[in-house]
């Protein structure tokens, strides 16, 4: 088992409500970045992040987490975002590997943007 947390991990996913992709990579300090995100995506603290099922590793629309904070320089080709994970992986001790997973629809948790006033 593998969490979204090492280091060598490279998840492709999918943020909504934007409906945009990018990669989920983590880090030696167990925190998680999504990156290669268009700069021109509208991505948002609090925004779900959800397997994209792109890659064949994953199966869609896991709940991965939540966008914290979004990094975006004007020079730079992609923006990044800070995402907090589902799961506090220093409490998890027992893992459950399912192999016929049937996925469910997230739909009602995405939250519904507010148009700008």
């Amino acid at each position: 088992v593998q969490l979204v947390t090492d280091p060598n991990m490279r998840i492709n996913v999918r943020v909504e409500p934007a409906g945009t992709t990018g990669l989920l990579v983590g880090s030696l300090t167990g925190d998680i970045t999504l990156e290669q995100v268009p700069l021109d995506a509208n991505v948002q603290p609090g925004d779900v992040v959800l397997t994209s099922g792109l890659g064949g590793n994953y199966v869609p629309n896991l709940l991965v987490g939540q966008v914290t904070g979004v990094r975006k320089l004007e020079f730079e080709l992609f923006q990044s975002a800070s995402v907090q994970p589902v799961v506090d992986f220093n409490r998890l001790n027992i893992v459950l590997v399912i192999t016929n997973f049937q996925p469910i629809d997230y739909a009602p948790l995405i939250p519904t943007p507010i148009p700008p006033q």
